[in-house]
């Protein structure tokens, strides 16, 4: 039996915002909602992680023989227990584990990295479909999930080396911006049924307008409950 608290505290120490944000999906589609973000956290961070690109690849690999295995328990990971619950398509959970490969080979150095933006432009617009899935709700247009996705993803990747991405920030804010203007556009049943994915989008907006000053996670609190009670970003 999977004990999702455990995935739960799991999640909070690796992804506060995520954390946050699945709290807000209906009960019945929650725990799927937390086993696809802890999915994604741990996977997200192996670039991260490993000292070496060998190491990274094996870590990666590991992660694309679970989900394409038919018996995930054998795995002895709270995480591919959850996954043996909560069935995913493993093409829709494989561009996440892909997305990280060029970046086990990416070097130090001067200036903002474009493999950053092409990262993003998978892992992204994978998360947000996946994430919609988890919901049994149906993504919306494609535009919208594309700029979501690409501008929550790369403010992320770009803000694991602040200094270095810097000149990226305004590009990151202006895609962020977007997305939002086309969710608040959507009819509000439809933005009901979304909001638990997008509220982490909405966050990355956030996060993106006040950089390079840090605020402090009650004020990041406050604006999650605005999100989610006015239902727009």
């Amino acid at each position: 039996m999977v004990d999702f608290d455990i995935l739960r505290q799991d999640l909070r120490g690796l992804d506060g915002d995520l954390y946050l944000c699945h709290l807000f999906a209906p009960s019945e589609h929650r725990d799927r909602l937390l086993t696809l973000y802890r999915l994604y956290a741990d996977i997200a961070r192996v670039p991260f992680d490993v000292s070496e690109p060998m190491l990274g690849a094996i870590r990666l690999q590991w992660w694309r023989d679970l989900i394409a295995a038919t018996d995930k328990t054998a795995s002895g990971a709270p995480v591919g227990e959850a996954m043996q619950i909560y069935d995913f398509p493993p093409e829709m959970l494989l561009p996440l584990v892909d997305a990280r490969e060029p970046a086990l080979n990416r070097t130090a150095g001067e200036g903002a990295d474009p493999s950053l933006e092409a990262e993003a432009a998978i892992a992204g617009p994978a998360l947000i479909r996946a994430a919609c899935y988890a919901l049994d709700v149906t993504s919306p247009a494609d535009e919208l999930v594309q700029k979501a996705g690409k501008g929550f993803e790369w403010l992320r990747l770009a803000g694991s080396d602040t200094e270095r991405h810097l000149s990226q920030m305004p590009q990151i804010g202006e895609l962020l911006k977007n997305a939002c203007r086309l969710f608040n556009a959507l009819p509000r049943t439809e933005r009901k049924s979304i909001l638990p994915v997008f509220l982490a989008v909405g966050l990355a907006r956030r996060h993106a307008a006040a950089f390079p000053r840090q605020k402090s996670l009650f004020a990041y609190q406050l604006s999650l409950l605005k999100m989610a009670f006015t239902g727009r970003l």
